[in-house]
């Protein structure tokens, strides 16, 4: 008897110790305990071939959350996102800071388009009744009209002016999800809509072009459904029936000249020329084949259309202006160069280099009638270039402020430029460049700066070490506001090519830095060098960053934290797994925490234990780590990583993470109700981060 109470007590005593963890959990984390996982599936489970994606790993204890069409995994997304979705609503100050950035998106600002034919002015701004309307405005007078308002449930995706200025084509595309697209024809002189009727426009039509005279258009016509291909471009006459339309060029226009349903072709003319260019862009590739034709040898489907270069010449983009096209072409030089082509002998072996990027990018080109300007970007920001046409002599125009040049337009007919330029803290204005070289602020459209006025900047240019590779930084921050390292601040990385890689504006952003907060974006090209290193996807570059501004004392391990909007990035949970104790929260929309069977680098996971640790941030997460707050969030569809790997993740950190203090919440649109709402997102994670750094008005509510 004595001894079966032994046993009892042992049990008993046994049991207590083992709750021990749990209450102290519970004790320690104020926001409540983390829902239960499901029982594991059997031993010998293996994912369905839609849920698959993972390498797979008899060893990985969670793998078993891979399955989605598991009714008991479902269920526990479902608890997890009930659970962070509780936990959000209980945070002081998030409500309010929903209700600013609110304010903040109606109150932003970006003109489309801006473009200038024979002193008129054509841009898409929102009217007054917050709809987006195509308007002109007269360059001499300053007077302006609204052409067309955008219909309910359709946005203005594109605008072709002809090259008199009488007439406008405008693209309309509904926004319910149908991704229709409609093509109007406009007077300008009354604002009155022409009876001309167009067919199936492809979804992806992002522009037309006019005969020089203006007596007809050249547009895109899917030979399906309007998103069933690219289609073939057609010439319409203006006034007649859209049954005598014409195919010029195109995938099943001519035997003789035969392209893919994937080719995306667009012509282009000028108002000074007599000649018609074809690009043709090949799917998602960069390079583009270049086809010329003189408008009045055009015969429809028998136009014999005179092949310039192939996507072999690294041709990245082309404009027209009188007998001369002028060309970038990255064929010698990565960052590109611009070419002159006299079409007297089109010859692309006879083409003129003017100019010869060397670390800047060459992004567009506007041709004047005394000079040829050119976009390039460099460390992040944007440089105006103009290069004589007569002299060729190079001359770099002083911008008012380092920022992203977002439009840019000139008239051959006329001297001189237009432009957009904008800053992370400064809204888009437009201004002019005279021929002598001067700027003047023109106020084409006039954009509210909304209290920026109100945030310093600081534009830092770092180079690693070890590399001779350069990387630019941009610090945001109240005025007056001493960096101490004291304050919260959020570092996000900005990647791309081209116009995509440039400081933007975002007027959201007032909302984070008037929490007396700090703001860092560290801008890194999306170049070759990069890619070859995609195991990485900017890790090195992040963590310098980061890095440096805790070196500095810009900040500290416990008031930096991290912002991954794109799905599908990796960047984040490596450094959370090789660096946890490096940020005091993150929140990711998506986490690429595991290699994709159909990865590139799975061959090199396999290969060796160095190689997982590079790729595969879930297998490197350790027992006995403290962990950062995080707040992931996976939609489903949405980038390339699948739901289940930002739910294993979460999962297994949840379980590992020392820290107490600092949640780890998941959440799901798979299988639940709740639906992203972008504001909402925003106003979520920053109220996260205020939080997780001790900003006085964002605690958590019992």
């Amino acid at each position: 008897m004595a001894v079966k109470r032994k046993i009892r007590l042992s049990t008993i005593l046994l049991a207590g110790l083992a709750m021990l963890p749990l209450l102290a959990q519970a004790q320690l984390q104020p926001w409540g305990d983390y829902p239960a996982l499901p029982k594991p599936l059997s031993p010998g489970f293996a994912p369905a071939a839609s849920d698959a994606g993972g390498i797979g790993n008899t060893g990985d204890a969670l793998r078993f959350l891979e399955s989605l069409s598991d009714a008991q995994v479902r269920a526990w997304m479902k608890r997890q996102t009930d659970f962070s979705q509780a936990v959000m609503s209980r945070i002081n100050g998030r409500d309010a800071l929903l209700a600013r950035l609110r304010n903040l998106q109606a109150q932003d600002y970006s003109a489309g388009n801006l473009t200038e034919v024979r002193g008129r002015q054509f841009f898409v701004k929102p009217a007054g009744d917050g709809k987006p309307g195509l308007f002109m405005r007269n360059a001499s007078t300053a007077g302006e009209k609204i052409l067309i308002l955008a219909e309910a449930g359709r946005v203005i995706s594109f605008f072709s002016p002809s090259p008199d200025g009488s007439h406008v084509a405008v693209g309309m595309l509904s926004t319910d999800g149908r991704r229709q697209h409609s093509l109007r024809i406009i007077r300008t002189a009354d604002a009155s809509l022409l009876k001309d009727e167009f067919g199936a426009i492809p979804a992806n039509a992002r522009e037309v072009a006019w005969k020089a005279d203006g007596s007809a258009l050249f547009f895109p016509k899917s030979a399906g459904k309007a998103d069933a291909d690219n289609g073939a471009v057609w010439q319409h006459v203006l006034g007649t029936k859209a049954r005598e339309d014409q195919a010029l060029i195109g995938a099943g226009v001519s035997k003789s000249r035969k392209f893919a349903a994937t080719d995306a072709i667009a012509l282009k003319t000028a108002a000074n020329s007599s000649f018609v260019l074809a690009e043709v862009r090949h799917g998602n590739t960069p390079d583009r084949s270049l086809y010329l034709i003189k408008q009045e040898q055009l015969k429809g489907a028998a136009t014999a259309w005179q092949r310039l270069a192939s996507p072999a010449d690294k041709i990245k983009n082309a404009w027209l202006s009188g007998e001369s096209l002028y060309l970038v072409s990255t064929k010698k030089k990565a960052a590109g160069a611009i070419l002159k082509l006299d079409l007297k002998a089109p010859q692309l072996s006879t083409a003129k280099e003017l100019f010869v990027a060397s670390d800047e990018e060459v992004l567009e080109l506007a041709v004047a009638k005394n000079a040829l300007y050119a976009h390039v970007a460099e460390a992040g920001f944007s440089k105006l270039m103009k290069i004589d046409l007569a002299s060729n002599k190079k001359e770099e125009i002083n911008l008012p402020y380092p920022g992203k040049i977002s439009q840019l337009t000139a008239d051959a007919e006329n001297e001189g430029a237009l432009f957009v330029l904008e800053a992370a803290n400064a809204a888009p204005l437009s201004y002019r460049v005279l021929p002598a070289g001067e700027v003047k602020n023109v106020e084409v459209f006039r954009s509210p700066q909304i209290g920026f006025h109100r945030i310093a900047t600081k534009h830092l240019t770092l180079t690693r070490p070890g590399t001779d590779k350069q990387l630019s930084m941009t610090l945001l921050y109240p005025q007056g506001m001493e960096l101490d390292g004291s304050h919260a601040c959020l570092l996000s990385m900005e990647t791309g090519t081209g116009i995509a890689a440039l400081a933007s504006y975002d007027a959201k952003r007032l909302a984070w830095l008037e929490q007396d907060a700090v703001m860092a974006i560290i801008y890194v090209p999306d170049s070759a060098d990069v890619k070859k290193t995609s195991t990485n996807d900017g890790l090195d570059e992040f963590l310098f960053a980061a890095d440096y501004l805790v070196s500095e004392g810009y900040t500290s391990a416990k008031k930096l934290v991290a912002q991954e909007s794109r799905a599908g990035q990796r960047y984040l949970a490596l450094a959370i797994s090789q660096r946890p104790q490096l940020l005091a929260a993150v929140q990711s929309a998506g986490l690429l925490s595991e290699p994709l069977v159909a990865d590139k680098n799975k061959k090199a996971a396999q290969r060796g234990k160095n190689a997982i640790a590079v790729t595969n941030p879930y297998q490197q997460l350790r027992e006995a780590t403290s962990y950062p707050a995080m707040l992931l969030t996976a939609r489903f569809g949405a980038g390339v990583a699948p739901v289940w790997m930002t739910g294993k993740f979460a999962a297994r950190v949840q379980m590992l993470n020392t820290d107490k203090s600092r949640p780890v919440l998941f959440r799901t649109d798979f299988a639940n109700s709740w639906k992203t709402d972008a504001m909402a997102d925003q106003a979520d994670a920053w109220s996260f981060f205020l939080w997780q750094t001790g900003r006085k008005g964002f605690s958590l509510r019992p």
